[in-house]
C-alpha cells in the first residue's frame, strides 16, 4: 500500500508568522499613522504631492477604524477608572470623532475636485478642493501628540502582557524621550540626520539620532516630510522600526537610568595645592 501524497498546499518550510502587536506598539503605531496622513497632505500642500482625493480618505478611515479599535481594546482591560487613566480614554475617543469629521471633509473634497487639472484652484485653501482638504487637516494636526501622551498614562496601568518583552541594555532617559519625540511626528532631519536649523519641530540630539539608528529603532523616512519653505525640498520623517515601538512599547514605563552623570571638574594644580595646605593646617 502506498502512502498518500501529500496535499498541494503543504509547506515546504517552516514560515515565520509575525507576532501580532501588544496594545502599546499598536497606540503607537497609530501615532505614525497619524504622522504618516498628515506628512501626505502636506506634502499635497507644498506642491510636492497630486491631488488624488481617493488615498485620503482611505487613509482617514483607516484611521478612524483604527483609532475606535484602540479605545474598545483599551476598554477590554477593564483599568480602574482612577486618573489620568479616564481622560486619557476619553482622548483617544475624541481623537476617533475628530478623524471622522476629516474623513467627511475629504469625502466633500472629492466632490469638489475640479475635473481639469488646474493645480492652482485645487490648492487653494479658502475654498472648494483645498478649503475641505485644509479643514480635514486640522482636525488631525494633534492626533500623533495626543495618543502619545494618552497612551503615557494608560500604558502605566496596563499589565506586562500589553506591553513588549523586547529591549535594548543600558538605554536610558535621553534615548527613551527621543524616541517618545520620534513618535509624536516631532522629528525631521535633513542629509544623514543633520539638524536643520530652521527646523520647527522638537530639537533632539543628533548623535543620540545617530545610535537610536545603528540599534535598528529608528530610520529616516527619505522625503516623506514638507519642505520648511514654498519651493523647498522634502525633508526626511525619522519613524519607529518594528523593533523602536517595541523597545519604546516597554520603556514608556520603566525606571530608567538619567544617563551618565556629568564629568566633574578636575581642579587646577593652585587649587589642589591650596586644599593640601588646607588639610595640614
Amino acid at each position: 500500500m502506498t502512502a498518500s501524497p501529500e496535499p498541494d498546499h503543504a509547506p515546504m518550510f517552516d514560515v515565520d508568522v509575525p507576532a501580532p502587536l501588544t496594545l502599546v506598539e499598536r497606540l503607537l503605531a497609530l501615532a505614525n499613522l497619524y504622522t504618516e496622513h498628515n506628512d501626505r497632505i502636506d506634502l499635497l500642500f507644498s506642491g510636492r504631492a497630486t491631488a488624488d482625493p481617493d488615498t485620503y480618505v482611505s487613509s482617514a478611515r483607516r484611521l478612524e477604524r483604527e483609532a475606535l479599535a484602540c479605545v474598545k481594546a483599551v476598554r477590554q482591560q477593564r483599568l480602574p477608572p482612577v486618573e489620568p487613566v479616564p481622560s486619557a480614554v476619553v482622548r483617544l475617543k475624541q481623537t476617533a470623532y475628530l478623524t471622522s469629521g476629516a474623513t467627511r471633509y475629504l469625502a466633500s473634497a472629492q466632490q469638489a475636485l475640479p475635473p481639469d487639472d488646474a493645480g492652482a484652484a485645487r490648492l487653494d485653501r479658502r475654498r472648494g478642493f483645498g478649503q475641505y482638504v485644509r479643514l480635514a487637516r486640522e482636525l488631525t494636526a494633534l492626533a500623533p501628540a495626543t495618543v502619545i501622551e494618552s497612551v503615557r498614562h494608560i500604558a502605566d496601568r496596563l499589565p506586562a502582557k500589553a506591553h513588549a518583552r523586547a529591549t535594548v541594555p543600558g538605554i536610558d532617559r535621553t534615548q527613551r524621550d527621543t524616541l517618545l519625540a520620534v513618535a509624536r511626528g516631532h522629528v525631521i532631519v535633513t542629509g544623514q540626520y543633520e539638524n536643520d536649523r530652521h527646523d520647527r519641530t522638537v530639537p533632539v540630539d543628533t548623535d543620540v539620532l545617530r545610535h537610536l539608528d545603528a540599534q535598528g529603532l529608528v530610520t529616516r523616512d527619505a522625503a516623506s516630510a514638507p519642505p520648511f519653505y514654498a519651493g523647498g525640498l522634502p525633508r526626511d520623517r525619522v519613524r519607529l522600526t518594528s523593533l523602536g515601538l517595541s523597545v519604546l512599547s516597554t520603556a514608556i514605563v520603566a525606571p530608567l537610568s538619567a544617563g551618565p552623570p556629568p564629568a566633574r571638574p578636575v581642579p587646577g594644580p593652585a587649587a589642589t595645592a591650596t586644599a593640601t595646605a588646607r588639610a595640614r593646617r
